[in-house]
């Protein structure tokens, strides 16, 4: 058998040897003495092609025509390597719709502090004895008017479904340049925009006044999906960002050939616009998250997704600090395993069920959760 790293002359299953020898001979060589041509005589061109087709010959493979369907589109399905999409069975993806709320359109109510350090803004005597302008209310004045302040703002999400977490053994080079086998930890999603986005919404009574009403659902032209993933561990104080792994990404899709073909990584999936879904893989766009050396003790672990949507929250701490909080997307796995082949350990979604409660609460432990969860959206 020959493991090829290069690419075959495609061929239909109407082509048959004597075709094979019939170009074989019209370059000058018998199949019977290409191993005796000598490397200085023969392009390098030249010797690939004969590597494709002995291995053609030997394996008495063919490359059927492409599905006219799956070549609609060569840009969005062609993954650089000649490999052809398939399509997942049922339940193989998990799929989470986006989870936009009402309450994440508004933020507050705060005091605006770039006001408050500007004390002159206040009207004080002698000018004004009371304390307040002379021909106004004082709810008019700047200072009043910056406090109990809330925010609104429009809020769009994401679809994001995935397959189950897998590992894989690459040669990767490291930083001399020497390639190098290393375990990657993977995880291969899918990114649709849905649509059905939140807007605030002011509700006219009368005159001036105005109060918020309902946000109303629209829908944008586009949006942009700038990941982060985060793998984290309780158990053993872990937190490592994604990678970039353009050699893990080739061998990852080779791997798992994505419906389209086409998988790419998180900088290359946060350049493109996601236009709205049709629903199925319309306007979808495959990527993948991968890690290296990752802790092959690593038994209970999650994964932060950031970038699903563009909700925050503000909180305020004693000292009056502010921090801003995004929502994210927190999948929980677990690793049946040890630290000897790692690559070969399988990873399941969210934490094992049994029936002994002692048993649940460990593992439940091990994650910081008080219930069984897949999946939650949190602040961070």
């Amino acid at each position: 058998m020959v493991k090829l790293y290069c690419l075959p002359v495609p061929m239909t299953k109407h082509d048959n040897r004597d075709s094979l020898m019939r170009l074989l001979m019209g370059l000058n060589v018998q199949v019977s003495n290409v191993s005796k041509v000598q490397p200085s005589r023969v392009s390098i061109a030249i010797r690939l092609v004969f590597v494709g087709l002995l291995a053609t010959l030997d394996t008495g493979s063919t490359v059927q025509a492409q599905d006219p369907i799956n070549t609609q589109n060569s840009s969005s399905r062609d993954s650089g390597l000649g490999l052809a999409g398939r399509k997942l069975a049922d339940g193989v993806l998990t799929v989470i719709p986006p989870d936009q709320n009402a309450e994440d359109t508004a933020l507050g109510p705060f005091d605006l502090e770039f006001v408050a350090k500007h004390p002159e803004l206040n009207w004080t005597g002698p000018d004004f004895p009371n304390n307040q302008p002379n021909f106004a209310s004082p709810a008019e004045t700047l200072v009043y008017q910056s406090k109990n302040v809330t925010f609104r703002h429009p809020v769009w999400g994401l679809e994001f479904a995935f397959k189950p977490m897998r590992l894989i053994d690459v040669d990767i080079p490291n930083a001399t340049g020497v390639m190098e086998k290393k375990t990657v930890w993977y995880l291969v999603y899918r990114i649709r925009y849905t649509g059905n986005d939140l807007q605030p919404a002011i509700k006219d009574l009368s005159d001036s006044e105005a109060v918020p009403g309902e946000p109303k659902r629209v829908q944008y032209d586009s949006v942009r999906f700038i990941p982060r993933f985060t793998l984290l561990s309780k158990e053993l104080r872990l937190a490592m960002d994604s990678q970039i792994l353009m050699p893990a990404v080739q061998a990852i899709a080779a791997r798992e050939r994505v419906p389209g073909g086409r998988l790419v990584d998180p900088i290359e999936i946060a350049r493109q616009e996601l236009p709205v879904s049709k629903g199925g893989d319309d306007g979808s766009v495959w990527g993948v998250a991968t890690w290296t050396d990752v802790d092959p003790r690593l038994d209970f672990f999650a994964v932060d997704v950031r970038g699903l949507t563009n909700a925050y929250q503000i909180q305020v701490d004693s000292g009056d600090e502010k921090k801003y909080l995004r929502r994210t997307l927190r999948v929980y796995f677990w690793r049946p395993g040890d630290a000897l082949d790692v690559a070969r350990d399988r990873i399941y979604l969210g934490p094992p069920a049994y029936q002994d409660p002692a048993r649940v609460n460990y593992y439940l432990q091990q994650f910081g959760l008080k219930e069984r969860l897949d999946y939650q959206w949190i602040y961070r």
